[in-house]
């Protein structure tokens, strides 16, 4: 089952885009931007969805997601996506254990 929760997707609007920083105001709004696909044709799990600019959501709708998150992220964003794994791949070998 996708979840789906429409009071999490307002709560991704009121954040800053994860890629500026910035909050939406009068020139540019902040959407709730699904990363990845659940299948063809299907839109991702809130769970999967993070505060973006309005120009960075279309960006990567015109010139592909994985390619301008690249272009565009921050080192800091970097380093705690490979820090979430990795601390994600310990709890999994923990558990396993």
């Amino acid at each position: 089952m996708i979840l789906r929760d429409p009071a999490y997707l307002i709560y991704l609007r009121s954040q800053p885009c994860i890629i500026t920083g910035q909050y939406a105001n009068d020139n540019e709004s902040v959407v709730a931007a699904h990363i990845g696909t659940a299948g063809k044709g299907l839109k991702s799990p809130d769970d999967w969805a993070l505060p973006l600019s309005h120009w960075v959501h279309q960006e990567c709708h015109q010139k592909g997601e994985i390619s301008t998150l690249r272009k565009l992220s921050p080192d800091w964003l970097l380093r705690a996506a490979f820090r979430a794994l990795a601390e994600k791949l310990y709890r999994e070998w923990k558990d396993e254990r």
